[in-house]
Protein backbone atom coordinates (compact mmCIF):
# COMPACT_ATOMS: atom_id res chain seq x y z
CA UNK A 1 0.00 0.00 0.00
CA UNK A 2 1.40 3.40 -0.94
CA UNK A 3 1.46 6.35 1.40
CA UNK A 4 -1.05 8.03 -0.90
CA UNK A 5 -3.50 5.14 -0.51
CA UNK A 6 -3.06 5.11 3.26
CA UNK A 7 -3.57 8.88 3.46
CA UNK A 8 -6.72 8.68 1.31
CA UNK A 9 -8.12 6.03 3.65
CA UNK A 10 -7.28 7.93 6.84
CA UNK A 11 -8.56 11.27 5.53
CA UNK A 12 -11.67 9.54 4.21
CA UNK A 13 -12.40 8.18 7.67
CA UNK A 14 -11.91 11.65 9.21
CA UNK A 15 -14.39 13.13 6.72
CA UNK A 16 -16.91 10.33 7.36
CA UNK A 17 -16.72 11.00 11.12
CA UNK A 18 -17.18 14.75 10.59
CA UNK A 19 -20.15 14.08 8.29
CA UNK A 20 -21.78 11.83 10.87
CA UNK A 21 -21.19 14.49 13.55
CA UNK A 22 -22.87 17.07 11.31
CA UNK A 23 -25.85 14.80 10.64
CA UNK A 24 -26.31 13.76 14.28
CA UNK A 25 -26.44 17.43 15.27
CA UNK A 26 -30.02 17.31 13.97
CA UNK A 27 -30.92 15.31 17.08
CA UNK A 28 -32.00 17.89 19.67
CA UNK A 29 -29.63 16.79 22.49
CA UNK A 30 -26.69 17.14 20.08
CA UNK A 31 -27.84 20.42 18.54
CA UNK A 32 -25.13 22.38 20.45
CA UNK A 33 -22.66 20.94 17.88
CA UNK A 34 -24.71 22.44 15.07
CA UNK A 35 -25.09 25.70 16.98
CA UNK A 36 -21.31 25.93 17.37
CA UNK A 37 -20.86 25.39 13.62
CA UNK A 38 -23.56 27.94 12.75
CA UNK A 39 -21.98 30.53 15.02
CA UNK A 40 -18.54 29.91 13.47
CA UNK A 41 -19.83 29.94 9.89
CA UNK A 42 -21.71 33.23 10.41
CA UNK A 43 -18.79 35.13 11.92
CA UNK A 44 -19.03 37.32 13.84
CA UNK A 45 -21.21 35.19 16.07
CA UNK A 46 -24.77 35.54 14.88
CA UNK A 47 -26.59 34.10 17.87
CA UNK A 48 -27.78 30.84 16.35
CA UNK A 49 -31.15 29.85 17.80
CA UNK A 50 -31.28 27.49 20.75
CA UNK A 51 -33.23 24.94 18.69
CA UNK A 52 -33.06 24.60 14.93
CA UNK A 53 -36.27 24.56 12.93
CA UNK A 54 -37.10 21.42 10.90
CA UNK A 55 -35.74 22.88 7.65
CA UNK A 56 -32.34 23.65 9.18
CA UNK A 57 -32.26 20.17 10.73
CA UNK A 58 -33.05 18.62 7.35
CA UNK A 59 -30.22 20.57 5.72
CA UNK A 60 -27.81 19.38 8.44
CA UNK A 61 -28.92 15.79 7.77
CA UNK A 62 -28.43 16.20 4.02
CA UNK A 63 -25.09 17.99 4.39
CA UNK A 64 -23.84 15.43 6.90
CA UNK A 65 -24.88 12.58 4.64
CA UNK A 66 -23.15 14.09 1.63
CA UNK A 67 -20.01 14.78 3.67
CA UNK A 68 -19.93 11.22 5.02
CA UNK A 69 -20.49 9.94 1.47
CA UNK A 70 -17.54 11.97 0.17
CA UNK A 71 -15.36 10.48 2.91
CA UNK A 72 -16.53 6.97 2.09
CA UNK A 73 -15.75 7.60 -1.57
CA UNK A 74 -12.22 8.68 -0.64
CA UNK A 75 -11.71 5.57 1.49
CA UNK A 76 -13.00 3.34 -1.31
CA UNK A 77 -10.80 5.00 -3.92
CA UNK A 78 -7.79 4.58 -1.64
CA UNK A 79 -8.65 0.93 -1.03
CA UNK A 80 -10.09 -0.34 -4.32
CA UNK A 81 -9.22 2.06 -7.15
CA UNK A 82 -5.69 3.33 -6.46
CA UNK A 83 -4.07 -0.13 -6.52
CA UNK A 84 -5.34 -0.78 -10.06
CA UNK A 85 -5.89 2.68 -11.62
CA UNK A 86 -4.07 5.37 -9.63
CA UNK A 87 -4.40 8.12 -12.27
CA UNK A 88 -8.16 7.57 -12.52
CA UNK A 89 -8.48 7.57 -8.73
CA UNK A 90 -6.57 10.85 -8.47
CA UNK A 91 -8.83 12.42 -11.10
CA UNK A 92 -11.99 11.36 -9.26
CA UNK A 93 -10.73 12.89 -6.02
CA UNK A 94 -9.43 16.04 -7.72
CA UNK A 95 -12.53 16.76 -9.82
CA UNK A 96 -15.04 15.98 -7.07
CA UNK A 97 -13.13 17.99 -4.44
CA UNK A 98 -12.71 21.04 -6.68
CA UNK A 99 -16.35 20.93 -7.81
CA UNK A 100 -17.61 20.66 -4.23
CA UNK A 101 -15.27 23.45 -3.05
CA UNK A 102 -16.22 25.85 -5.85
CA UNK A 103 -19.97 25.38 -5.42
CA UNK A 104 -20.05 25.26 -1.61
CA UNK A 105 -17.68 28.21 -1.14
CA UNK A 106 -19.24 30.40 -3.83
CA UNK A 107 -22.73 29.99 -2.48
CA UNK A 108 -21.53 30.39 1.10
CA UNK A 109 -20.58 33.94 0.05
CA UNK A 110 -24.01 34.39 -1.56
CA UNK A 111 -25.65 33.18 1.67
CA UNK A 112 -23.68 35.72 3.68
CA UNK A 113 -21.32 33.19 5.30
CA UNK A 114 -17.91 33.82 3.78
CA UNK A 115 -16.18 32.22 6.77
CA UNK A 116 -17.67 28.89 5.70
CA UNK A 117 -15.54 29.15 2.55
CA UNK A 118 -12.48 29.48 4.79
CA UNK A 119 -13.64 26.48 6.87
CA UNK A 120 -14.01 24.55 3.60
CA UNK A 121 -10.25 24.85 3.16
CA UNK A 122 -9.85 22.27 5.95
CA UNK A 123 -11.87 19.71 4.00
CA UNK A 124 -10.15 20.64 0.74
CA UNK A 125 -6.77 20.08 2.42
CA UNK A 126 -7.92 16.64 3.62
CA UNK A 127 -9.13 15.73 0.14
CA UNK A 128 -6.32 17.10 -2.00
CA UNK A 129 -3.59 16.65 0.59
CA UNK A 130 -4.14 12.93 0.19
CA UNK A 131 -2.87 13.20 -3.37
CA UNK A 132 0.41 14.87 -2.50
CA UNK A 133 2.22 11.73 -1.38
CA UNK A 134 2.10 9.53 -4.50
CA UNK A 135 4.74 6.97 -5.36
CA UNK A 136 5.81 6.30 -1.76
CA UNK A 137 5.21 2.84 -0.30
CA UNK A 138 4.47 1.97 3.31
CA UNK A 139 3.90 -1.38 5.00
CA UNK A 140 0.30 -2.58 5.32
Amino acid sequence: MTKEQKTLRINGIIIVVLGIALATATWTPLYPLAKLFLNLAHWPFSSAPEVADPTVRLLFAIGGGLTAGMGAMMWTIGTEVMPVAPQAGRKVILYSALTWFAVDSSFSFVAGSPLNAALNLIFLALMLGSLMSKERHVAV
